[in-house]
């Protein structure tokens, strides 16, 4: 009878150690499937320009240039190496898709079209092309200024880089070598990153890019304050660019050999200026535009106020000048670029 009640017992406790077990098992199986949820991680391409997120731009600034914020209010720029002046930068969302280059590629389909059909680089070209003794007018200051801000997000072309970017050069004046490589880079739209997150274009890009747009420019493929290079990488050192610049035309003139000269006054705006900030917080240009508006700030549209003011004589007395360009081109005959550039000083004004 001992026996029986001491097997019973030891069968009782087996039977307990396996709902135990049983138990133990069902809770481990739920904790590995609410570990197999989707993993969180920082993309390191998506907080940088062209580098891995460090803010350092402005502080490497050759007077390099992204994205026009619209969504701020304005257009102003935010991704990769500007003035020292301009405020703290928005960086893009992550890398593209390569854009189709050369002078075979197709005019990007979502590129800026009015009733005519032309996209903004074809309006422009074709109005120079279309007088032998060319002047300022109302119409050519909207057609530069609608050509920097055409914009078609990150398949290019990104002409709100282009007079921005574009280095100094031409006869006597040595090339800005780090500037160059940002505008090649930003001509290119080419935004591959490797896993580091780093941006990177190859030496070929790099002259085809140059041969569109700066035909017979000389140069030695080396690193920059911007790139590091390395047979015949390209590779980004890590870096951001601020605020955003609208270039007004002051003169243009063309000789018999078809080339032209043109001046512009450049206007600097931070980040986020736009109309629906807070006055006392948007940089000393966007005030300047609030002030012009009056009572119309509420509704008021940044690249119609920015236009008005632009067509006016005085538009130098509204708006506080913070750099002079002057650049000679010829028109080219690319899909996506109006110009082929032949020289261009700037000279930053200190206010």
């Amino acid at each position: 009878m001992g026996t029986g009640i001491r097997g019973k017992r030891i069968s009782e406790r087996r039977h307990t150690l396996r709902i135990c077990a049983a138990a133990m098992a069902l809770l481990l199986m739920i904790c590995l499937l609410a570990s197999c949820g989707p993993a969180g991680g920082k993309d390191d391409a998506a907080d940088a320009g062209t580098g891995t997120g460090a803010d350092t731009g402005a502080d490497m600034g050759t007077g390099t240039g992204t994205d026009p914020g619209a969504d701020a209010g304005g257009r102003n720029d935010t991704g990769t190496g500007m003035p020292d002046d301009t405020d703290a930068a928005e960086t893009p969302t992550g890398p593209a898709e390569p854009q189709e280059s050369g002078n075979d590629a197709d005019t990007p389909d979502n590129a800026d079209q009015d009733a005519s059909g032309m996209n903004a680089v074809d309006r422009l070209r074709n109005a120079l092309q279309a007088d032998s003794d060319p002047r300022v007018t109302g119409e050519l200051i909207r057609l530069f200024l609608d050509y920097q801000g055409e914009s078609h997000g990150y398949k290019g072309p990104h002409h709100r880089y282009e007079l921005r970017l574009l280095p100094e050069f031409g006869p006597g004046k040595a090339l800005d070598w780090d500037g160059l490589t940002v505008f090649i880079y930003h001509m290119a739209n080419y935004f591959e990153h490797d896993e580091t997150g780093y941006y990177f274009f190859d030496a070929g890009l790099f002259d085809e890019t140059a041969g569109r747009l700066l035909p017979g420019l000389e140069y030695r493929h080396r690193r920059s304050m911007y790139f590091d290079y390395d047979n015949g990488i390209y590779k980004s050192t890590g870096w951001d660019m601020h605020g955003g610049v609208y270039y007004r035309l002051k003169s243009i003139s063309v000789d018999d050999r078809e080339t032209f000269t043109a001046s512009f006054d450049g206007f600097h705006f931070y980040e986020l200026d736009g109309f629906g900030e807070p006055y006392d917080s948007v940089g000393e240009n966007m005030k300047a535009m609030y002030d012009f508006v009056g009572d119309r700030n509420a509704g008021a549209d940044f690249d119609e106020v920015l236009l008005e003011i632009f067509l006016r004589d005085d538009y130098d007395e509204i708006l506080s000048v913070n750099e002079h360009l002057e650049i000679t081109f010829r028109i080219s005959s690319d899909p996506v670029f109006a110009f082929e550039y032949l020289s261009c000083a700037r000279e930053y004004l200190d206010h």
